[in-house]
């Protein structure tokens, strides 16, 4: 059964504690993926946090040694999470930033989408909208996306692009999993009005939905772990007392099904959600064989209609809550 394409993100390359430190592991990635038919990789000038740039320059060298031409790779224009993304996306910054990911990906005829990877709230829409434009018209990518932009944001930019008769934005990447589904009834409609894909991420909800915070499992290696930069925040993201109740009833349900929350996940976003055939799902990964079991997951299809209604019921518990995020 047909499903949404399947995206790598290359987030984790240079992540600490991920599989791909050096090109021959990433290599070894990319000829994995290849295999399994998976040949769309998405990456951004900011990735990882904690070394911006190297994600793409690893990418651009694994490519390299595996015949690079088996993949279409899309970025994102750096932001510095270091402010609020002013500044990000003036026309120097955007050129600045595209010539850099071009070298580091060694793809000088360009990628397939650039992304804004956040708004930025300083610089006029204009301007960013015809930075896109030039970037495309200039032959650096062969069109341009979103990423992160309240919907608001995108109208606006969508009629400029309609005023000035500039090239539109063709995709959307955004979070998108069982507990977040805000996405469906106020970025959704919008999106499918101007023919743009939405490219999800976030299946897991940052490693929430894999039901090991709510079952005291090891958290080691995972966003939740105390090890992990971002182990606070998630927790305070994911720590809502409906939310806690709610996942509970979810897993023991499945449980039941003989199943996991993280296979229901993931098949559910592939099979159940609104994601169309012309949409996408990034994965991540830190190691090789949690590539491999992911893609495996996706590809056994529908779920029980039993099932789909514990995935239903979870979102019930929760979406007065959690209803306004995307």
């Amino acid at each position: 059964m047909a499903h949404p394409h399947i995206i790598f993100g290359t987030a984790s390359f240079g992540f600490p504690n991920s599989a791909w430190q050096d090109a021959e592991a990433a290599s070894t990635l990319l000829q994995t993926l290849r295999d399994l038919g998976v040949t769309r990789l998405d990456s951004a000038a900011r990735y990882p946090p904690n070394n911006p740039g190297q994600a793409e320059r690893l990418l651009g060298e694994a490519k390299e040694a595996v015949g690079g031409d088996a993949f279409l790779v899309d970025t994102k224009v750096l932001t510095d999470t270091g402010n609020d993304g002013s500044g990000d996306l003036t026309n120097q910054a955007v050129e600045a930033s595209v010539a850099a990911s071009l070298q580091r990906l060694q793809q000088p005829e360009g990628v397939n989408i650039l992304h804004m990877h956040r708004a930025d709230p300083a610089t006029p829409l204009e301007e960013q909208i015809s930075s896109f434009h030039e970037q495309v018209a200039q032959g650096h990518c062969k069109a341009w996306g979103v990423s992160n932009v309240p919907p608001a944001t995108l109208e606006k930019m969508l009629q400029l692009c309609d005023q000035h008769v500039w090239t539109k934005p063709v995709c959307y990447q955004g979070p998108y999993n069982l507990i977040t589904r805000g996405m469906e009834e106020k970025l959704l409609p919008l999106l499918r009005a101007h023919n743009m894909v939405f490219n999800s991420f976030q299946s897991l909800a940052a490693g929430f939905l894999t039901g090991k915070l709510i079952n005291n499992d090891s958290l080691e290696g995972t966003r939740f772990g105390d090890d992990h930069p971002l182990s606070a925040r998630m927790r305070q993201m994911f720590g809502g007392e409906d939310l806690i109740g709610a996942m509970k009833t979810f897993d023991a349900g499945v449980r039941a099904h003989g199943l996991s929350s993280t296979e229901v996940a993931y098949r559910w976003i592939a099979y159940h959600s609104s994601l169309g055939e012309d949409d996408g799902i990034i994965i991540g990964a830190s190691r090789l064989e949690q590539t491999v079991e992911t893609v495996g997951l996706i590809r056994k299809g529908p779920l029980p209609d039993a099932v789909v209604s514990l995935a239903e019921g979870l979102w019930d518990a929760v979406k007065e809550t959690r209803g306004d995020i995307m």
